[in-house]
């Protein structure tokens, strides 16, 4: 009896962290691929197709996973850039206010040339 109690309590220690684990998360994997299929196997694959995949017939659910966490990712790499040359003009600016008006007629003209000429409307 004291065997069955202690084999039952080795094996819930162990399998109770694996059921408390969070579902994986963008910025733990390199690339979306990594990350959509550990998201898969986390899941399983009806969950899975049923969140990434079309109404109708729930196909091609990898594919549109990996492309919605890599415009995602895109998309936040781009925004901290953005903020990165912001601070960066707000801090020439502040450093020498006519050099500054100088060079660029606003803020935002200071930060489109630090990124190289990016614009929002680029996509």
């Amino acid at each position: 009896m004291k065997r069955v109690l202690v084999v039952s309590l080795l094996v819930a220690a162990i399998g109770a962290p694996a059921a408390f684990a969070a579902d994986p998360t963008p910025a733990d994997f390199k690339n979306a691929a990594k990350y959509c299929k550990a998201v898969r196997e986390a899941k399983g694959v009806d969950a899975f197709a049923t969140q990434y995949g079309t109404n109708k017939n729930k196909k091609n659910a990898y594919g549109k996973c990996v492309s919605q966490t890599a415009q995602a990712k895109a998309d936040k790499h781009e925004a901290a850039e953005e903020a990165k040359a912001a601070a960066d003009c707000k801090k020439q600016r502040s450093a020498d206010a006519a050099k500054f008006a100088e060079k660029y007629k606003n803020l935002g003209q200071c930060v489109k040339a630090q990124n190289g000429g990016k614009d929002d409307d680029d996509d």
